[in-house]
């Protein structure tokens, strides 16, 4: 019977290859059947009538510039011109002395000119921006969903124990298989709302096609303006026009959309590297080095080797569930582990112990047998 010991090189091993190891972890589940929902479509179809109207009849501005020029280059001089030429009277060449005659060398001239470049046509113009990044993904999301439930995990690591470089690379997909007519009708109906979608799609792609080839946001895009963030400035027009009404109610969606999604990954649906679920990952890769190592040709090697590992591993385990169970606010005490670990000790040689007396009855039955019949040539 071989002594319950440590073997310090093996564990040493072991130790060195966990401190040394880099890891990386993805979970993803797509519960596409249960979890679809398109309040997002009907809200922007909601608001493209409205948005529409905006480009149809965009609003401008009247910009009015002044400048001197040299009066050779005005063109129309205005009451202005004669106020400002009498503040600055440096810009009179000469006088006639007859007629009176002012003869100016420069003289202040104004242009008016109409402009795109408002608080709320460039709010309108971000808006569109991002819808149309808004819609792309969900193009994109639509094309690869999963009808049924997906659960994807995927680890990667490397590491070494002092004397070898050691990677994995694992990855570890579960679908639902429809099993039932009822199954069969769900999925068939997700389908046909998925089409239903994507045509709908296509009416809203139009409308913003068309908004991005008009004027006003094709002059906006040229200028390189910068983007409006939230909050919104509500300005006379945003607060009492009814299509940016609209619009702002749209914005305002799509930005608590964007931040849902956000909260919906934290919340474990899609996440990176969870650290003790990692760290499950990170002994399995361990256990799955030893069964490695221990591969021998020599048999009684193997078994001293598996032997060896068993121990080690055992510690590991142990203090592992106890890290696991305490991070979790689970109380436990010194004597209820102490009772689980000898209940299982109990249990598994009362196992080994059945399983020798039913080899020795096999045995004792294959030799009466064979007595039996070698009585018979006697």
């Amino acid at each position: 019977m071989a002594k319950l010991e440590l073997n310090k090189k093996l564990n040493d091993k072991s130790d060195t290859f966990i401190q040394k190891l880099s890891s990386e972890m993805f979970y993803q589940a797509d519960f596409s059947s249960n979890f679809l929902e398109f309040k997002w479509i009907d809200e922007i179809e909601y608001a493209c009538p409205y948005i529409d109207n905006i480009f149809t009849n965009p609003k401008v501005a009247l910009v009015r510039e002044e400048d001197v020029v040299k009066v050779e280059r005005a063109k129309k001089i205005s009451v202005s011109s004669i106020k400002d030429l009498s503040r600055h009277t440096h810009y009179i060449e000469k006088i006639d002395e007859t007629t009176q005659e002012v003869t100016p060398s420069k003289i202040l001239i104004e242009r008016s000119e109409e402009t795109f470049n408002t608080y709320e046509n460039k709010f309108i113009f971000t808006l569109i921006y991002n819808l149309s990044r808004f819609i792309m993904k969900k193009e994109k999301e639509l094309e690869n969903i999963k009808v049924k439930d997906e659960k994807v995990l995927e680890y990667a690591a490397t590491t070494h124990n002092g004397e070898e470089k050691i990677n994995i690379e694992l990855k570890i997909t579960a679908n639902e298989v429809p099993d039932s007519e009822k199954d069969r009708k769900n999925i068939k109906s997700i389908e046909e709302k998925l089409e239903e979608i994507n045509e709908r799609l296509e009416i809203i792609n139009k409308f913003i096609f068309g908004w991005q080839r008009s004027e006003l946001y094709e002059t906006l895009d040229k200028a390189n303006i910068a983007k409006v963030t939230s909050p919104i400035k509500r300005t006379n027009v945003i607060l009492k026009n009814p299509n940016f009404q609209a619009a702002v109610k749209l914005w305002d969606f799509l930005q608590s959309y964007e931040e849902s999604i956000k909260e919906n990954k934290k919340e474990g649906l899609d996440t990176t590297g969870d650290g003790l679920l990692k760290s499950i990952l990170d002994d399995a890769f361990l256990m799955e080095y030893f069964v490695l190592d221990s591969i021998s040709s020599s048999k009684r090697e193997q078994k001293k080797r598996i032997s060896e590992y068993a121990i080690i591993l055992m510690h590991q385990q142990i203090k592992r569930v106890i890290s696991m169970l305490l991070s979790n606010g689970t109380i436990i005490s010194e004597q209820e582990i102490l009772n689980i670990i000898a209940e299982e000790l109990k249990k598994e040689k009362n196992k080994t112990e059945i399983d020798g007396s039913e080899i020795k009855n096999k045995f004792k039955s294959a030799i009466d047998e064979y007595l039996e019949k070698a009585q018979n040539y006697l």
